[in-house]
């Protein structure tokens, strides 16, 4: 049961700063309000690619579990939420992965197992409500960036990468050289690339 009650927020950011606040309504509008469709939809997705025969889980049973997860370590990963990412697509990404995630850790009699039956990784970007594969990878480079030791690594991929700032001016905030700063996001890219996980051939 829920109480359908009204909820405004101005934006996305106001949105996800009610969730971090437990706030009732903002959590009962993920669950049961605005963002309802997407959590069907990719719940019963992943149910229907992975899951062998008629068997499908609960999809409240895995809403709650999402929401257990978004409040675990005092909400650590909406505090990651980039709102340059419309929230819809980006909760599309999380959902899917979560619940696919999910369904693998159940026992193997549940799972598909004929092949060519689960997706390749690849083709897993289309799986996730109106995503593209361009905002899932945005999203991994953002959470392999934020996994980097060195702030100025970070800094660096951040301006020339990212926000496609002029080499020259970035340089000149870090107090080096152009040159520099090359040979800096050349071996920041390096590490970067090992956390995304990508190795070389």
């Amino acid at each position: 049961m829920y109480l359908r009650r009204t909820y405004r927020y101005t934006d996305d950011t106001h949105f996800v700063a009610d969730l971090i606040a437990d706030d009732a309504k903002a959590v009962e509008c993920l669950l049961y309000g605005r963002f309802r469709d997407i959590l069907v939809y990719n719940a019963l997705k992943v149910s229907r690619t992975y899951i062998a025969g008629s068997f499908r889980p609960d999809v409240d049973d895995l809403a709650h579990e999402l929401y257990l997860y978004f409040k675990k370590d005092n909400w650590a990963k909406l505090r990651k939420y980039d709102p340059s990412l419309p929230f819809d697509k980006w909760l599309s990404v999380v959902s899917y992965r979560f619940f696919k995630d999910h369904v693998l850790s159940m026992p193997d009699t549940y799972r598909q197992t004929a092949a060519g039956t689960l997706p390749d990784a690849a083709q897993e970007h289309i799986y996730a409500q109106g995503e593209s594969h361009i905002d899932m990878l945005k999203m991994d480079i953002r959470d392999a960036m934020d996994r980097l030791d060195s702030p100025r690594d970070r800094s660096i991929l951040q301006a020339l990468v990212v926000d496609d700032e002029e080499p020259a001016a970035v340089a000149a905030q870090h107090n080096i050289t152009v040159e520099n700063l090359y040979n800096i996001k050349h071996r920041a890219l390096a590490r970067l690339i090992r956390e995304l996980g990508f190795k070389k051939n």
